[in-house]
C-alpha cells in the first residue's frame, strides 16, 4: 500500500507515475508487467480504506490485477490527486465533489458517511451547543470531514465570533491520542460505522447530535445532505443518536480506460456484498438503482452504458 498522508506529499507521486493513467486494469501480455491504477482513498483505520482493499481484492479476484489503495489525508487530498493525475480513481464525499465538478467523472455512489463527533463522556461537552469555545478536532488536513465538519460549525455560529470553537486538523491517530489525553474536547470523524479506533478508547466516548445544523446547511448546499442516525448499539448508547449523512463517490479521471470503468461496474454489483467491510452497520448503495445517482457528477460513458446494458 502506498502512503501519502502527510506533509507535501500529496502532490509528489512524479511524473513517471502517471503514465499509468492510460492503463488498463486486467491481463498483460507475455513479459510485461501487470498495470496499475492509483486508486486515493484516506486514512489508514477508515472505511475508505477499508473499501478500497475489498474493491482491489474483489478484482484480483476476478483476474484483474492493478489496483492500487493509496492511503491519503482524505476527499480534498484526493480530488487533488486526481486533478494532478497522481491517482486514477478516488473515493470523495459528494459535498466535497460537488465543489468543483469539473475534470472528473463518477463509477458511483457507492455507501454513505456519517459525520460524526466524539466526546468523552466525562467531559465538559454534554450537546452541540457546549461546543462553543472548546478545542475541536475537526479532521485531518484535506479531509471531507474538515469540509463538512467547517460547515456544520459555521452554521452554528461557531467558526467565527466570540463562540467560536478553538479548531485544529488532526489525522485520526493523532486525533484518538489528543482525546484520549484531553487535549481536544471533541473530535470530528466522517465515515462509515463504526470506527474501530474509538471502540478501542479506553477513555469512554460520546456521540454529540448536530442535526441541528442541517436545516441551514441544507439551505446553502441543497441535496447534498440527508438527516440519518448511528445506531444505538454502535458505540453502546442506549438509543440512536440522530446524525448528518454524506454520499460517497468512486470518482476516476474521465480519461479512464472505458474497459476499466466497464469492469468496476460488473465488481461493484456482481461483488456487492464482498465489498462491505465486516462489522458495517452503515446505508450501502452497491445497488444499481443507487450507483447511477452521482448528481451533480457526470458518469464516465462507459460505466453509465454499462449501468444500461445490465438494467435497461
Amino acid at each position: 500500500m502506498v502512503s501519502l498522508t502527510r506533509r507535501g506529499l500529496l502532490l509528489g507521486a512524479g511524473a513517471g507515475a502517471a503514465a499509468a493513467a492510460t492503463l488498463a486494469l486486467g491481463g498483460c501480455s507475455l513479459g510485461q508487467s501487470p498495470p496499475r491504477i492509483r486508486m486515493a482513498c484516506g486514512e489508514q483505520g477508515g472505511t475508505y480504506v477499508q473499501f478500497g482493499e475489498l474493491l482491489r481484492d474483489a478484482l484480483h479476484a476476478d483476474g484483474m490485477t492493478g489496483l492500487e489503495v493509496v492511503t491519503t489525508g482524505g476527499s480534498l487530498a484526493n480530488l487533488a490527486l486526481l486533478q494532478a493525475r497522481d491517482a486514477e480513481l478516488a473515493i470523495v464525499l459528494a459535498d466535497a465533489a460537488a465543489t468543483d465538478a469539473q475534470n472528473k467523472v463518477a463509477i458511483g455512489r457507492v455507501y454513505q458517511n456519517y459525520l460524526q463527533c466524539f466526546v468523552r463522556s466525562d467531559g465538559p461537552i454534554g450537546g452541540v451547543g457546549d461546543l462553543a469555545g472548546r478545542r475541536v478536532s475537526v479532521g485531518a488536513p484535506q479531509s471531507g470531514a474538515a469540509l463538512t465538519a467547517r460547515r456544520v460549525l459555521s452554521s452554528l455560529g461557531m467558526l467565527e465570533g466570540p463562540g467560536a470553537a478553538v479548531v485544529s486538523e488532526l489525522y485520526l491517530d493523532d486525533a484518538i491520542a489528543a482525546i484520549e489525553a484531553g487535549t481536544v474536547d471533541a473530535i470530528f470523524w466522517s465515515g462509515g460505522l463504526p470506527l474501530p479506533a474509538v471502540q478501542n478508547l479506553e477513555a469512554g466516548v460520546e456521540l454529540v447530535d448536530l442535526t441541528s445544523a442541517l436545516p441551514a446547511i441544507e439551505l446553502e448546499y441543497p441535496g447534498v445532505y440527508a438527516l440519518t442516525a448511528v445506531p444505538g448499539s454502535t458505540y453502546g448508547s442506549e438509543e440512536a443518536v440522530p446524525a448528518i449523512g454524506v454520499s460517497n463517490y468512486l470518482l476516476a479521471r474521465p480519461d479512464l480506460p472505458d474497459d476499466v470503468a466497464h469492469s468496476l461496474v460488473d465488481v461493484l454489483i456482481r461483488d456487492a456484498a464482498q465489498l462491505v467491510p465486516a462489522g458495517s452497520l452503515g446505508v450501502q448503495y452497491l445497488t444499481a438503482s443507487n450507483l447511477i445517482d452521482t448528481s451533480p457528477i457526470a458518469l464516465h460513458p462507459a460505466a453509465q452504458r454499462r449501468y444500461r446494458e445490465l438494467y435497461g
